[in-house]
């Protein structure tokens, strides 16, 4: 390929160079918002758990070893019948045993368009709500800076217009990566692979950033396609129709809006059933979520971590619980999945870099500065080289 390239004439380098310039002039902005807001979402857990801890954090009793299905499913019936909450959609349940349990409840959009879920943290112990927030919102509160900078991420704040916005931002950033890599390619030769990896400190400071700009951008230059590319399936999947599921790998989900029928308040020994189906089905499994039947006859659909899933913080085996025929009615397992389902279970690990535990986030923080720096420095040397001109 170097040597391929070495050849292709310069009136093309030109053409490449301004699809290169043109596509940070038009999307910087979106994409230094997506490096920024990515590199601190990679930690969202982490931060939560060190900025609001007195929501997030629980303390155990002495006693006990972790909060079993038993004490997760009275805690969740405890809550379902308390005034002013009912029986929430989702659950998402403890990881750990000083995690607090998570009850989300469905709200209507924002007038902006942005999907908003009620969080309510709760003491699965005690049986004591700790507080609640508004994920999809942003605050000045602490409480909401990790939902306010994910409906940044993903929606410009702007619900549907700013997921189409950053679903073409995603496609502009992998596009723009790869040509910056094809500008980037040296000769095949020994002495100019050294030169394209070669950082000019003591020169000026155009030649300074110039280096930067062409050593960094090619380092991260897989991993930027990767985030856009990823990014842009998340809230455009059908624009990959054809080529890719238009949903991840998922068990079918019911539509609580469209059931007219009251939701039932579920009592514990219901939900405890259904845990300990889902743990049968996966003994060496945790469950991490349980969604709650929208009705009688409907299907509890349960999230399972195992062992081997790059996606830490949940995992992506699903199962869903049938209440009509009382029995497991489906299994979505992605280490069983091939083809495009098998490539797509990857695409939210890689992007948020769980898939790699404490390294991949790293990466994806690392990654995120850089494509700031990438933007920043590249409108820089443009505008310098643009003032002798004028």
């Amino acid at each position: 390929m170097p040597a391929f390239f070495s050849m292709i004439s310069a009136t093309l380098r030109r053409i490449l160079r301004q699809l290169h310039l043109w596509s940070a002039l038009l999307f910087g902005l979106m994409l230094l918002l997506a490096g920024l807001t990515g590199s601190v979402l990679a930690w969202r857990h982490e931060l939560d758990a060190v900025l609001i801890p007195a929501l997030m954090r629980v303390q155990p009793p002495p006693t006990a070893n972790g909060c079993d299905q038993h004490c997760q499913a009275t805690s969740i019936a405890w809550l379902s019948q308390q005034s002013g909450y009912g029986p929430p959609s989702m659950v998402s349940l403890p990881l750990h045993a000083n995690q607090a349990m998570v009850a989300w409840y469905k709200l209507p959009s924002s007038e902006s368009g942005l999907p908003r879920q009620r969080q309510v943290m709760l003491d699965p112990y005690r049986q004591q709500i700790l507080g609640e927030r508004i994920w999809g919102e942003a605050g000045w509160q602490k409480a909401q800076w990790m939902p306010g900078l994910f409906a940044l991420h993903r929606y410009l704040l702007l619900g549907d217009t700013g997921k189409t916005i950053m679903a073409v931002s995603g496609l502009v950033l992998a596009f723009s990566s790869l040509l910056g890599l094809l500008l980037w390619l040296p000769r095949n030769s020994i002495s100019a692979w050294r030169r394209a990896f070669s950082v000019h400190w003591r020169g000026s400071t155009h030649a300074l950033l110039y280096s930067l700009h062409k050593s960094s951008g090619a380092i991260v230059t897989v991993v930027l396609i990767m985030l856009g590319i990823t990014g842009c399936y998340f809230n455009q999947p059908g624009w990959f129709a054809g080529i890719l599921p238009d949903k991840p790998v998922a068990a079918a989900k019911e539509k609580r809006a469209k059931v007219k029928e009251p939701v039932p308040v579920w009592n514990a020994a219901d939900i405890q059933h259904w845990l300990q189906q889902a743990q049968q089905a996966y003994p060496q499994g945790r469950i991490t979520r349980l969604q709650l039947p929208a009705s009688a006859s409907g299907k509890a659909e349960l999230r399972v971590l195992q062992a081997a899933e790059p996606r830490l913080h949940e995992g992506n085996t699903r199962i869903s619980y049938s209440l009509k025929e009382q029995r497991i009615s489906a299994i979505k397992d992605p280490q069983l999945a091939s083809g495009a389902e098998a490539v797509v279970s990857w695409f939210y690990p890689l992007h948020s870099g769980e898939a790699f535990g404490f390294a991949g986030k790293v990466l994806i923080s690392v990654s995120g500065i850089a494509l700031t720096f990438l933007i920043l420095s590249g409108l820089y040397l443009w505008w310098k080289r643009r003032k002798p001109r004028r």
